[in-house]
């Protein structure tokens, strides 16, 4: 699975060093509901203009002006590991004519109002400038800061002196036995905190941050941004600078997902899930009266039933279908106002690209003024896009896309 992780000595990338971070409050959001349509690969929506009122650090209509006019890098799918399936469960290989460049390593603790934290891995290039830009990194539902995406995303990104912070989210890698509670899609809060983290160490008006969010933290990354947008959040100290973002391969209608879940097809995905989830639960976590209430239920065989006996008491939701509704990103796409690509495949198993049908209709609808941009490649499983050398198209694309989007800026 490419959303596997493996913690590692955090030696092996250099000196680290932790400090804390004492954190903001955010509440959760309802949205409203949205049915999706099909949608055929190689569906490319374009993006207009709009810029927030107010902002001044950076011109988000030249942002946006470019983000109308990339192009991503060229796909060509993996000749005999074809399929949704393959895609999905087959590691990608980093690529050997990537430089690697040293950087210097940092782990951040960063404290959140209700006594959990989250960590956020900081890689620094030698001779990075402020100018050069800042790119947050958020890992999917069973990863965290060493997930092998994560590592090949710092190294592509480093390579063009891009610095990098990898987020553990909660009760995720090195923030595992800092939490009472879980991380889950809805957590946009635990984002913005974590870019407001990273507007106060780098403290420079003309530093650009991006942020890229993989699976999971890319429903919670666009949940942020379009939360922002409406105003169910308020805007970070460092919001001028943020963007563009990425999202790849985002579960962002939890409810379509949900149901796709409940295939026969997909049992194994189910078991692994579930499986992983359990596994790294921490003591703190296992101390939780709310989460030894779900151990005492029978064990869920079906990610439906770990929303419901897991993930939603302990998020503070009514039930599965409540976290569902609150929690999707599809509910704010019209919202976002920061220059936003949304990447997924038509034959990714776990993400219906039915789903993405909203995410049209809502560029669509607002086709002058929309800062969103819907990029659906034919082959790619969930977030693996084997290219036929067999590394993954995935880390072409972040390194293109924030090279040249930080260059526009």
């Amino acid at each position: 699975m490419t959303d596997s992780c493996t913690l590692k000595p955090s030696g092996v990338e250099g000196s680290v060093i932790l400090n804390s971070h004492a954190a903001a409050s955010n509440q959760h959001s309802a949205g409203s509901p949205h049915s999706g349509d099909n949608l055929p690969a190689g569906h490319d929506l374009p993006t207009g203009q709009n810029p927030p009122a107010g902002e001044t650090l950076r011109s988000e209509a030249d942002l946006t002006n470019w983000l109308a006019s990339f192009t991503p890098p060229p796909f060509r799918s993996h000749r005999i590991l074809r399929g949704g399936h393959l895609h999905t469960l087959i590691g990608a290989k980093k690529a050997s004519t990537v430089q690697a460049i040293a950087t210097t390593h940092q782990r951040h603790r960063i404290d959140l109002p209700d006594g959990d934290a989250l960590v956020v891995h900081d890689n620094q290039p030698e001779n990075w400038r402020p100018e050069n830009g800042s790119v947050l990194m958020i890992h999917g539902i069973c990863g965290c800061h060493s997930a092998d995406y994560m590592i090949r995303f710092k190294r592509r990104l480093a390579s063009s002196g891009i610095r990098t912070f990898r987020l553990d989210m909660r009760g995720c890698g090195d923030a595992g036995d800092l939490c009472q509670t879980i991380t889950h899609a809805g957590r946009s809060e635990d984002v913005l905190t974590a870019i407001e983290f990273i507007g106060d160490l780098v403290d420079n008006a003309s530093s650009p941050i991006g942020a890229v969010g993989v699976s999971l933290g890319g429903n919670q990354l666009l949940l942020a941004a379009g939360r922002v947008g409406n105003g169910f959040h308020e805007r970070p100290k460092a919001w001028s600078r943020v963007g563009p973002i990425l999202a790849i391969a985002p579960p962002l209608d939890l409810q379509a997902c949900s149901d796709a879940m409940q295939s026969p097809k997909l049992r194994f995905y189910n078991w692994y899930f579930i499986h992983h989830l359990l596994r790294r639960a921490s003591p703190a976590l296992r101390q939780n009266p709310q989460y030894q209430a779900a151990l005492e239920q029978a064990r869920p065989k079906k990610l439906r039933q770990f929303d419901r006996i897991f993930t939603a008491p302990l998020g503070g939701f009514e039930s599965e279908s409540d976290y569902y509704h609150r929690s999707s990103a599809v509910n704010v796409i019209q919202d976002i106002q920061k220059p936003t690509l949304i990447v997924t495949a038509a034959n990714d198993p776990l993400v219906p690209v039915s789903s993405f049908g909203p995410v049209r209709q809502a560029i669509e609808s607002h086709a002058s003024t929309s800062p969103v941009r819907l990029h659906v490649t034919a082959q790619g499983g969930h977030h693996g896009f084997l290219k036929t050398d067999r590394t993954s198209w995935a880390d072409d694309l972040v390194a293109s896309y924030f090279d040249a989007g930080f260059a526009s800026s």
